[in-house]
């Protein structure tokens, strides 16, 4: 995965994250992420910030998983 795909990947999951969903999926991925909880206390900041930071653990996560079957 390049790394514009991870940045693209992470502001996807972080927005989802937001948005209370379960689940990412999309076609470039070969399964589902689960997805966490998101913050609602804190500032909109303090928000983005965990969603983000959750965002890049989960991508670097499905990598290291992805790398490890192949």
């Amino acid at each position: 995965m390049t790394l514009q795909q991870k940045i693209h990947h992470a502001k996807q999951i972080a927005n989802a994250i937001q948005r209370h969903e379960s689940e990412y999926a999309t076609w470039e991925l070969s399964k589902a992420i689960k997805l966490p909880t998101p913050q609602v206390a804190g500032t909109m900041t303090q928000q983005r910030t965990y969603a983000m930071g959750k965002a890049m653990e989960l991508i670097e996560s499905y990598e290291n998983e992805s790398l490890s079957s192949s």
